[in-house]
């Protein structure tokens, strides 16, 4: 799969109404904001709105237009904010980083395919990097603002374990194999071989049509209705019993129960470690709310919104 040419940061705790801080401005012609001195161009906004409907596939097709260009503006304020706090407490992207990042992104257009799709997109590839830069510092700022330095105590982890014990419940699993194949009679006929003692494995692999079938058709684990209702017949089964041929959507199915296991709960011990990344996640982000709230609010923001509108 393709990785989409980043075109803004989405950190969905990021989205704040442009009423809520920047005032309307009339402002110089080709500006459609100023963050902190720093102007937007239209010309920038333009590109990242070009950008941005790209990757979704056309004009307001998933949000409305004139919503989208709103959103697209919120971001670029955002990402702006973020990337000149990184600066100013000493926050950087080398030429290697960018350059190592660059790269990534080009092993997934082939030959000329990356500047091909800038193209398209009409976006110079210098101001594309410049982009990329801003994007990846205010990365890098949200990552160090999210840091947690406080302590988590066992009490408190052992409270959320208490109150979410729905969280910590394995279903009961088997681990099966299965040959399917298209014809029923062909189903019966291996059913035939099975039970006169050839190898189940042997027999999937030889057989089969189920992309398992490299590995003896085993499926391995899965819980009680994860998968199509007829797969629930091996959850009636003993382990190293074979199933009756079985007809499905997907062809006809012959089972052979490997192992099971019954449902459990983990434990807190099991899970502490996990409970207290949990938090220490949570808590981050909910210091680096506040944080950039206050940075927010101390920001001389302004929009010329009848552009915005236009």
């Amino acid at each position: 799969m393709k990785t989409p040419l980043p075109y803004l940061i989405l950190i969905p705790f990021l989205f704040f109404s442009l009423s809520c801080n920047p005032r309307e401005a009339k402002l110089p012609d080709r500006v459609v904001a100023v963050v902190n001195e720093e102007r937007i161009a239209v010309e920038e906004f333009e590109r990242e709105m070009r950008e941005l409907l790209f990757e979704q596939g056309g004009e307001g097709k998933t949000i409305a237009l004139k919503e989208l260009r709103k959103v697209c503006l919120e971001q670029m304020i955002d990402r702006k904010l973020l990337a000149q706090e990184a600066r100013r407490i000493g926050i950087n992207i080398s030429p290697e980083e960018l350059n190592r990042t660059l790269s990534e992104i080009q092993k997934d257009y082939p030959g000329e395919g990356f500047g091909e799709k800038l193209t398209l997109k009409g976006i110079p590839l210098e101001d594309w990097k410049r982009s990329l830069e801003e994007k990846l510092l205010a990365e890098k700022m949200i990552r160090h603002a999210q840091r947690f330095h406080g302590k988590i105590e066992e009490a408190e982890a052992r409270k959320y374990y208490e109150t979410h014990r729905s969280l910590f419940q394995i279903p009961r699993k088997v681990r099966v194999r299965q040959i399917v194949v298209s014809d029923g009679e062909e189903a019966l006929q291996i059913l035939k071989r099975l039970k006169k003692g050839e190898s189940f494995e042997k027999l999937a692999m030889s057989k089969s049509l189920g992309p398992e079938k490299v590995r003896g058709g085993d499926l391995g684990y899965f819980s009680e209705g994860e998968k199509p209702s007829e797969f629930n017949r091996a959850f009636t089964m003993e382990v190293g019993e074979i199933s009756e041929v079985i007809k499905s959507p997907y062809g006809y199915h012959i089972f052979k129960l490997e192992e099971k296991m019954e449902a459990r709960e983990i434990s807190f011990e099991e899970a502490k470690s996990a409970i207290f990344k949990e938090l220490e996640k949570k808590k981050g982000e909910e210091a680096f709310q506040q944080w950039f709230n206050d940075l927010k609010k101390k920001a001389k923001i302004k929009v010329d919104r009848a552009w915005l509108k236009s």
